[in-house]
């Protein structure tokens, strides 16, 4: 899915960030000291990203006898990640009227999180959010002991997508320096590649075609397809795009269009963090141009392009309803290394009432 309307790129202030320390420091108490430290890390991480003045966006939800505090963060292209709810004595609450809700009545605490996480949908798309997601690792050992989540997220108005599966492979030292070798001998990306005994297919960097051209051919790719097919409706191509490109380092260009004895025929959007880990965060083809064996070309271009970026390892997240493509992505080297169950809401389709 992988996979805000903020434009703006002015960083965090220090004053803003100063004020998220204080009500984090308040918020995780509960919390053990690890899982504090690498939740504030992951927060530091999404707000570098999106440049936002204020990234995290929260709720307090308070009755008689007890109260809950939760919060998301704004990623970039118009997606709210879910952060978290805790339970907090009444005593405890700051002084927040702006962002607390009061209920009279005695509410138990399932009850107090469904209504915290709703209203922290709510809060989201107000500002400017047109996917809240959440997502809940699958641990292999107890697959059937995270019911909670699954159960708040069902109660507070989310739709369940499918389980995603995160793959990867890795990339030795010799491999890269190799594939690095050969790509520098023999591939110009600036004037398209004519694929090695694959003359069928031609790859170009997308902005050899006009912007315009380049979001209809993404979407275009959406038709029909097996990998998380409900989201085509619920984002707009451009924010999913501007999501794509937060994930990619300063740089590094690896979007590419796909054409197939002359016609557009498809996208692949390829990335390379700060780790450097590469993603193969999109790969598709138009309907009439899939099940005619473009596999094995385009997973060579990628891995080639991961290897002269000399990434260490490649990584991808794929629908587990879409066969085919773990079959090719199993046949190419790839693991699957952990899995999340998806769950999203959208101003289109959310019921606006817990």
């Amino acid at each position: 899915m992988t996979l805000i309307s903020s434009e703006s790129s002015s960083e965090a202030s220090p004053e803003s960030f100063s004020e998220l320390s204080r009500w984090w420091d308040w918020y995780s108490r509960p919390l053990s000291l690890a899982r504090a430290l690498s939740e504030w890390t992951w927060i530091q991480h999404i707000a570098q990203e999106t440049q936002r003045e204020n990234p995290v966006f929260r709720i307090q939800v308070q009755s008689p006898n007890e109260a809950a505090a939760g919060y998301g963060v704004l990623a970039a292209g118009a997606l709210a990640i879910h952060g978290g709810i805790l339970t907090h004595p009444v005593s405890n609450l700051p002084n927040d009227p702006k962002n607390t809700l009061f209920i009279p009545s005695r509410s138990n605490q399932n009850e107090l999180h469904a209504i915290c996480l709703h209203q922290l949908i709510l809060k989201s798309f107000e500002q400017g959010a047109e996917l809240y997601q959440t997502l809940v690792p699958i641990v292999s050992e107890f697959p059937d002991r995270r019911p909670d989540l699954h159960t708040l997220c069902s109660q507070a108005g989310m739709t369940y997508i499918t389980r995603l599966i995160r793959m990867e492979r890795w990339i030795s030292q010799v491999q890269s320096e190799s594939e690095s070798h050969s790509k520098s001998q023999s591939i110009e990306y600036e004037h398209g590649q004519d694929l090695v005994g694959e003359g069928r297919l031609r790859i170009e960097p997308y902005g050899s075609i006009p912007y315009e051209t380049w979001i209809e051919l993404l979407e275009a790719t959406y038709q029909e397809t097996s990998d998380v097919p409900e989201l085509a409706d619920l984002r707009s191509t451009r924010k999913a795009l501007e999501g794509y490109r937060s994930h990619c380092t300063p740089g590094v260009e690896g979007w590419y269009a796909i054409w197939c004895r002359g016609v557009l025929a498809g996208c692949l959007i390829l990335a390379r963090n700060h780790f450097p880990v590469g993603e193969i965060n999109y790969l598709g083809l138009i309907p009439e141009f899939r099940a005619q064996g473009h596999s094995r070309a385009l997973m060579r271009f990628a891995l080639d392009w991961m290897a002269a970026e000399r990434c260490t390892k490649v990584a991808l997240a794929v629908d587990c309803r879409n066969e085919p493509a773990m079959r090719v992505y199993q046949k190419w080297g790839f693991e699957a290394t952990i899995s999340y169950h998806a769950w999203v809401a959208s101003p289109k389709t959310f019921r606006t009432s817990s």
